[in-house]
């Protein structure tokens, strides 16, 4: 039975992982840059299969620009048993070599990188594909309690930083 609440995927990263492997299989491995005009239009209603589900992540991506889409797809694109997940570091190296024109800093990669995930995960969550945000809130030894990346102080503490 089909329970509404449960999403289909845990996180961005992972179904953007499966949206690059699948995409690998439909271009039968000979995959190239993935391109702006190769993302659909319009976003499907539900997702039951993994084409619906292909053409759903692909529409979160509808709005990053060129490199955004090429850094996304150089990170979370499939690799080969054995082989670990390309880093920040070898994106930058590998887009010096796609982007001879640009100059890229590994600050500015992290920063697109960011970017880009937000835009796909504000999509994914918009169609429901991913979990809600939920914030946790972690209490420390010294009486803060830490909630998303912000820190919150209490009792005494909470006073003293008035």
């Amino acid at each position: 039975m089909f329970d509404e609440n449960k999403t289909r995927f845990k996180s961005a990263e992972e179904a953007l992982r499966f949206y690059f492997r699948l995409r690998e299989l439909l271009y039968s491995g000979r995959s190239r840059r993935l391109v702006a005009d190769e993302l659909p239009t319009n976003a499907c209603a539900v997702a039951l299969n993994a084409i619906d589900d292909y053409q759903c992540i692909g529409w979160c991506m509808r709005s990053l620009d060129q490199i955004a889409l090429w850094l996304l797809s150089e990170l979370y694109g499939p690799t080969c048993f054995g082989v670990h997940r390309r880093t920040l570091s070898h994106a930058r190296r590998a887009g010096r070599l796609e982007f001879p024109e640009r100059e890229f800093r590994l600050r500015e990669v992290g920063l697109i990188h960011e970017h880009a995930l937000g835009v796909v995960k504000r999509g994914l969550r918009e169609l429901g594909m991913i979990p809600a945000r939920q914030v946790k809130a972690v209490r420390d030894r010294r009486g803060m309690i830490a909630v998303g990346k912000r820190t919150h102080f209490q009792g005494s503490r909470a006073a003293e930083r008035g």
